[in-house]
């Protein structure tokens, strides 16, 4: 059995090329994204999906980039709301590698929408009926991000130096993705401000902090852990018997929702 496969990006490729693999499905794959904005951060998604080709040597079927072809699409579209957007868009994709997969012969098609947590499946199951309707062709769904997935995804993506996107991809969705981590700093910033008595936001999103030299032990001791979730370090170099007192081991501790890698010295 061989599909033909929408891909949206590496990272959901990951999931969806476990699950196909385990159950000996194989696929041909069509990276078809003209929603991404801008080329440069097309050109990362891109070469990390090449990437995995490079890996797992499966056919591609190429197609040229042009944003302009989504931007048409979203002329009478109310792109403010991201439901009615978001459906729109993956209805312009799945409906091209539907058109394209028919071209070739294919049966059956798939998407890798379906391994993203930012997709409503009921959606995309819907444009799929609608689509298999309009061009007598089959779709094969399974969750492909079902068994805790995404996290076993992540690791083989940072195992593999795979780039990993910080937005869904349009132009709408990168401002609303900014406006979100703006919020995010500024209610951070605050949480902190009721807790330091000093200018703290040159340490905020660090690469490295280190404890005691850049932060004194004794605000985690007052007010505890929940200090590094707001500084949000992506790692922490600790003393020894700072970490013993705080309960942290060496290696990624979990502090709320919030993980960090803590090196123990």
């Amino acid at each position: 059995m061989k599909i033909f496969l929408h891909v949206c990006c590496a990272p959901d490729l990951v999931l969806a090329h476990k699950k196909l693999m385990k159950k000996k499905i194989e696929y041909t794959a069509f990276f078809y994204n003209p929603n991404i904005y801008p080329y440069e951060e097309y050109k990362k998604r891109y070469e990390a999906f090449l990437k995995l080709k490079k890996i797992w040597k499966f056919e591609e079927i190429e197609h040229n980039y042009d944003h302009g072809d989504f931007l048409n699409i979203m002329k009478n579209v109310d792109t403010k709301n991201e439901n009615i957007r978001c459906y729109k868009c993956m209805y312009f994709r799945m409906e091209k590698a539907v058109v394209e997969a028919k071209k070739r012969g294919y049966k059956i098609f798939s998407t890798t929408l379906l391994s993203s947590p930012r997709k409503n499946h009921e959606d995309i199951k819907k444009i799929a009926s609608e689509l298999s309707e309009k061009y007598d062709i089959e779709f094969y769904y399974e969750n492909f991000r079902s068994n805790n997935a995404i996290s076993k995804g992540a690791k083989f993506c940072k195992a593999n130096n795979i780039y990993r996107q910080q937005y869904c991809g349009c132009e709408f969705s990168l401002i609303e993705a900014e406006e979100l981590r703006k919020k995010s700093f500024e209610k951070r910033r605050k949480n902190l401000s009721e807790k330091m008595d000093f200018d703290f936001v040159y340490l905020m999103d660090r690469e490295l902090l280190k404890i005691p030299e850049d932060l004194y032990p004794k605000y985690l001791y007052k007010h505890g852990l929940e200090i590094l979730k707001d500084l949000k370090p992506k790692m922490i170099l600790i003393r020894k018997d700072i970490a013993k007192d705080l309960g942290i081991k060496n290696g990624r501790n979990k502090i709320g929702n919030w993980k960090s890698k803590f090196i123990v010295i």
